[in-house]
């Protein structure tokens, strides 16, 4: 019986009798979803290596205007998908193992340093023909921006690893199956511009 007038007394405390008149009724609270929050801006050392353009703003101001605003950015590890056996085999190489896809040398071989190779990554599309290589060539005079040249553009170069001696120039793509095609880039002093060579 108890427990009869105890639940018949919390009825009549939520439940309003509808002879005492309209009851004042709070009006349902809107939720409304929160808006997504863009993830926060990576910092500088996220986007280039420490140091890179420390001693050239020259080049700094290049790659800035190369990357129009964040549309493009330096490949990392994590960009690609060198497979597990290639890994294993070359885990001592700081090719390989670097956080950024960049090397530096003469590739243009005009006796001036630094030239600088990036792959690099379109932040506007996630296809796999997102990634690019590009090579900015020493600029000849100290007031001059260094020369931006497009050697791959809208490639999958998700299996490269991009290496360099001295002015050496190479891209070697990796396979499952454990084939290795390399590109040596090469620069063309008549056309001012790179093309990319498959070794044989």
């Amino acid at each position: 019986m108890k427990i009869l007038c105890g639940c018949f007394l919390l009825w009549a405390v939520f439940v309003p009798d509808g002879c005492n008149g309209p009851t004042k009724v709070a009006p349902p609270v809107q939720t409304q979803s929160s808006p997504q929050v863009s993830q926060s801006t990576p910092s500088t050392a996220d986007l280039i290596p420490t140091g890179l353009f420390e001693e050239d703003p020259r080049a700094l101001e290049a790659w800035h205007r190369f990357a129009e605003g964040g549309r493009y950015r330096i490949a990392r590890r994590e960009d690609f998908q060198i497979p597990e056996a290639a890994m294993k085999e070359h885990g001592s190489d700081p090719f390989f193992t670097n956080k950024f896809a960049y090397v530096g040398g003469d590739f243009n071989r005009d006796g001036r340093q630094f030239d600088r190779a990036f792959i690099v990554v379109d932040t506007t599309t996630t296809r796999n023909e997102g990634f690019g290589l590009v090579v900015f060539n020493a600029p000849a005079g100290e007031k001059s921006l260094p020369a931006v040249h497009w050697v791959l553009k809208a490639r999958d170069l998700s299996k490269s690893v991009l290496s360099a001696a001295t002015d050496v120039l190479s891209l070697t793509e990796y396979y499952e199956s454990g084939i290795q095609k390399v590109c040596n880039v090469r620069w063309d002093k008549k056309r001012e511009e790179y093309s990319c060579e498959q070794s044989r």
